[in-house]
């Protein structure tokens, strides 16, 4: 076999590993059920029901979140310490809807009739949510895009978390008023996610346990909601884990071992004649 051969092949099973381990990654559309079925929804949040479990049949849980101050007393230099901290509790309303592109929200979905809504002025108002994935994932994509109530340059943010509820990393992205397209944010982790928590209406990036809310009007909508392993994500994404090297899928190692013993074994060797 010669070297060009052998270098097509490689690069051709690896493509093909590659392109396979990819079509893992699941899309939440909001345009039909767990099950396929089409969502026939409403276009007002007085004839929509919180999204919640849904979901649940592909291991997906949506739910609200209450910011609440846990104040801790700690020792320190022998002196008991009243230490005060923001952290997020599951609330039991405001969470969002899914409503029909004909809602008031001035854009179309992104793919679709549906999309994911909130609405500072109704009951799905809530500035911060949760993803919850049974099976933990690596890569993780969502579109986003503001509705015409929002003031100008509002703060989207979201923080992922694995297993034991230890924070693996943040990212963020403005919105402006008047926005009429939808943006995608999107991310892997090496570390396994166990949830992701996001923020809306916020003044600035940060955590999401710590920046401020706007007090003015504001409005969200999502669709597309994408999520697999670490090796479904395409290979130059942002790695929310610091982790910047992306490895090979274990498939594509094996065959490449096995293509390269091939080639020595088929590699004609030179032997010295004795003078």
């Amino acid at each position: 076999m010669s070297k060009k051969l052998l270098v097509k092949l490689l690069l051709t099973v690896s493509v093909l590993t590659i392109a396979n381990s990819q079509a893992a990654i699941q899309t939440i559309n909001f345009d039909t059920d767990a099950g396929g079925n089409p969502i026939d929804a409403p276009n007002l949040f007085n004839n929509a029901a919180s999204l919640t479990e849904l979901y649940a049949d592909l291991g997906v849980h949506f739910s609200s979140l209450n910011r609440v101050a846990q104040s801790t007393v700690i020792i320190k230099d022998g002196i008991e310490v009243t230490e005060t901290s923001n952290v997020m509790q599951v609330a039991n309303s405001g969470m969002g809807s899914i409503l029909n592109e004909n809602a008031n929200f001035g854009h179309n979905a992104k793919s679709g009739d549906n999309f994911l809504a909130f609405n500072k002025q109704s009951e799905s108002n809530t500035n911060f949510w949760r993803i919850s994935f049974d099976d933990p994932i690596g890569y993780f994509g969502i579109s986003y895009s503001n509705g015409q109530t929002s003031n100008y340059y509002e703060y989207f943010n979201i923080e992922a978390y694995d297993v034991n509820g230890d924070r693996i990393g943040s990212n963020w992205s403005a919105y402006s008023y008047g926005s009429q397209y939808f943006s995608t944010m999107s991310f892997k982790s090496s570390t396994e996610i166990a949830y992701i928590d996001i923020g809306q209406g916020i003044y600035c990036c940060g955590p999401n346990a710590t920046v401020s809310t706007e007090p003015g009007n504001w409005s969200k909508t999502y669709d597309d909601l994408l999520f697999g392993s670490f090796s479904d994500a395409p290979l130059y994404i942002y790695d929310i884990s610091g982790n910047y090297n992306v490895p090979l899928p274990g498939a594509v190692w094996m065959m490449l071992s096995g293509l390269l013993g091939i080639s020595r074994l088929m590699t004609p060797k030179r032997f010295a004649l004795a003078g």
